[in-house]
């Protein structure tokens, strides 16, 4: 793959230039413009390198190469928002053979390697034995409405993976749920506002408060929240380190920031702070865990001022073997009659056996290209594989990698995304050809 590192590197910048964080609905573009941009220009490289290509209603759009049964390969274009505080542009630069920008491991990136494996094994004439269709979706990120529409109207692979998660192979995925707990906003809180998205750690919150007491004042300030006198009370104001969801402890949450310096100015923040501040979910009685996905997570992702009601949106990421019901009754039961608890997302848990022709000749391209003798994964991450019969998750992100996704200064090695793509073409020697 090495003669085509040059190749990836600019197809990767390109797409990076592209911001495709969710938008406004445009005209073809019902995701915003920016991701249907970031569609039509990867869309439009894959048909010169002989691939056939599909948009459907702006959503989500295929590239498709070879004959026979089909293998899939979802990722997404979209993104998370930037955030703030980047030391490289978001939009795409390259410093010492790192590539910097959103989406250069979330998934941009892993695209890109999936499309350069495929074309060198067609450069060297090699024919598909099985469809190759490459998935590309807007809303990933957002709710996942691209692949829904997708399974409405287009075929079904028979097996697939996604690019877009850890390697060596990941054969099983923690169930997903988004929910909303609505509590009765108490006097003494004014408003309070945190985070952009409920599978990020917030890195910036902002509390307002009637009265605050010394105890508290103090703690602001030795834990480096910021106080403000304004008309009728505080404003608290903290910044965190933002993180993915389903690793909040990599994170660190500006809402606990903040809860934890006022506990001692209302009961109501206390309760908050005990509520939320273990990642394993102990502190409202959902800590669970099995043996093949190990330990729920819990991130508190947003939180909302609405007239009288504080929303607090969470991302709990719970092991295989519990079951929706079961976590709904517990919050229920801690945040009492009076809260209003709402589904906002769910993905179901994933898991694919480890004995597979799909997840033997993955981890079998995974140990051939690096030497490793690794075994199959489970993790908390959802990933499209999810979505489809059959399919598992397969990199990015190296083992023992510090990665960046979802955090500022997202990057990608230009080693690392040539890694990536040897890893792909075995696989796709394996799978397709």
């Amino acid at each position: 793959m090495k003669k085509y590192t040059e190749q990836m590197q600019q197809t990767l910048l390109s797409l990076l230039a592209v911001n495709s964080v969710q938008g406004e609905p445009a005209d073809g573009a019902p995701f915003g413009k920016g991701t249907r941009e970031a569609l039509d220009k990867f869309l439009s490289l894959a048909a010169s390198f002989g691939f056939k290509t599909k948009v459907v209603d702006g959503m989500v759009g295929w590239a498709e190469i070879g004959e026979g049964e089909l293998l899939g390969i979802p990722f997404h274009l979209d993104t998370v928002p930037f955030g703030e505080d980047w030391s490289r542009s978001p939009l795409g630069e390259v410093e010492n053979g790192v590539i910097y920008g959103r989406g250069a491991e979330d998934d941009k990136g892993p695209a890109v390697a999936v499309l350069y494996a495929i074309k060198s094994l067609l450069d060297e004439g090699k024919l598909p034995r099985r469809r190759i269709r490459l998935i590309a979706g807007l809303n990933e990120e957002s709710g996942w409405k691209c692949i829904e529409r997708y399974l409405q109207t287009e075929e079904v692979p028979a097996l697939s993976f996604s690019p877009d998660a850890d390697f060596p192979v990941i054969f099983s995925e923690k169930g997903v749920l988004h929910v909303c707990v609505s509590l009765k906003k108490p006097e003494e809180v004014i408003s309070f506002t945190a985070g952009e998205r409920v599978n990020m750690v917030a890195d910036r919150a902002v509390l307002e408060v009637k009265t605050l007491s010394d105890a508290a004042f103090s703690k602001c300030l030795k834990g480096g929240v910021k106080v403000k006198f304004i008309e009728g009370g505080f404003r608290l104001t903290a910044e965190g380190v933002s993180a993915h969801g389903s690793t909040p402890e990599k994170g660190e949450n500006a809402v606990l920031k903040i809860l934890y310096a006022v506990k001692s100015s209302s009961e109501f923040l206390a309760d908050l702070y005990d509520y939320f501040h273990q990642t394993d979910g102990k502190g409202l009685g959902i800590d669970l865990k099995d043996e093949v996905s190990g330990d729920l997570t819990l991130n508190l992702g947003r939180v909302r001022t609405d007239g009288d009601r504080l929303l607090f949106s969470l991302d709990v990421r719970y092991p295989a073997a519990t079951n929706e019901e079961t976590l709904l009754e517990k919050l229920q039961a801690v945040f009492g009659a009076d809260a209003a608890i709402t589904v906002e997302g769910r993905h179901l848990p994933l898991y694919v056996s480890p004995e597979s022709e799909l997840v033997t000749s993955l981890l079998a391209a995974y140990n051939e290209v690096t030497g490793e003798n690794a075994s199959p994964i489970a993790i908390g991450g959802a990933t499209y594989a999810r979505a489809f019969p059959n399919a598992v998750a397969f990199g990015p992100v190296f083992p023992g990698e510090e990665s960046r996704i979802h955090q500022k200064d997202e990057c990608i090695t230009v080693d690392g995304l040539l890694k990536c793509a040897e890893i792909y073409r075995a696989a796709l020697l394996k799978l397709a050809f």
